[in-house]
């Protein structure tokens, strides 16, 4: 997601389908499971803009705090700016310099990458999606570009192994993304005015679905997730001094919300081994 400073941006990462999705990865709870997925590797992970990493549990909406990240952003101020989770539970965290870091989400080692901004992709959200519905093969998906404050992101797919970017299309807005087991993927448009949620083509980047949403407000900090059939928006307004988690259901219905007191939520990241339904 992303963090606004005065009339700057600086920010965010990761949903479901047209309707409750009928197939997911549950596992057995007991670590390694039958589907290759380690039980870490299914939860929903966020990153604060002071760089605090922590788990976040949907079912009770309880953060554990896992501790500060150090990863050595060299950019003058670099704070984090967006995250992804693979399936091996390792967080891929952008930083508003630009600068992508590998983070082990139980050492919290960060590691440099070669990435470098290419089509004009300096900031961006990102989340992963499988390439094939109940698969184990991922994309990670990237949207963004110079700064938020532009009115289109391009959408391209980043290789974590050769860090090359293959520029697909554009969208129309900012969002923050998150992809599912089931193949899709979803962005969080953020905006003062119309915010939504949408089902994006992966070939082109367009709308396949869209559900405006009622927490318009000048948008400061967000981050997005899609876990047990849920949609999970983390989003800071106007004033606000702390983050608010809004709980959507498959078709965009509000189900909960609840203030995540002191914090200022600028990623999140999913992994495609979570449940796409309960």
């Amino acid at each position: 997601m992303k963090f606004f400073l005065c009339a700057l941006l600086a920010a965010c990462g990761a949903g479901p389908s047209d309707r409750a999705p009928d197939s997911g990865n549950t596992g057995d709870g007991n670590g390694q499971n039958g589907d290759g997925c380690s039980d870490e590797a299914k939860a929903v992970y966020v990153v604060d803009q002071n760089n605090t990493l922590s788990r976040f549990d949907p079912p009770t909406k309880v953060f554990t705090d896992l501790g500060q990240l150090n990863c050595p952003a060299t950019g003058f101020g670099a704070t984090p700016f967006s995250m992804g989770i693979d399936r091996t539970a390792v967080a891929w965290v952008l930083y508003s310099s630009g600068e992508l870091f590998r983070v082990d989400t139980t050492s919290l080692n960060c590691t440099k990458s070669t990435w470098t901004s290419q089509a004009g992709l300096l900031q961006f959200g990102m989340g992963f999606s499988t390439d094939a519905a109940g698969g184990s093969v991922d994309t990670l998906f990237i949207a963004g570009g110079s700064g938020p404050t532009q009115p289109t992101s391009t959408l391209a797919k980043l290789s974590t192994t050769t860090f090359q970017a293959q520029s697909v299309g554009s969208v129309q807005g900012w969002p923050e993304l998150t992809g599912t087991g089931n193949a899709e993927l979803w962005g969080f448009f953020p905006d003062a005015t119309s915010p939504r949620i949408a089902k994006l083509d992966k070939m082109n980047g367009a709308a396949l679905k869209t559900y405006p949403l009622t927490i318009a407000g000048m948008p400061t900090a967000w981050a997005f997730a899609f876990w047990g059939g849920d949609f999970w928006v983390f989003l800071m307004k106007g004033v606000e001094t702390s983050t608010t988690i809004y709980q959507y259901d498959a078709a965009g219905q509000l189900k909960s919300m609840k203030q995540a007191a002191g914090r200022t939520i600028v990623g999140a990241g999913v992994s495609t081994c979570a449940p796409v339904i309960l």
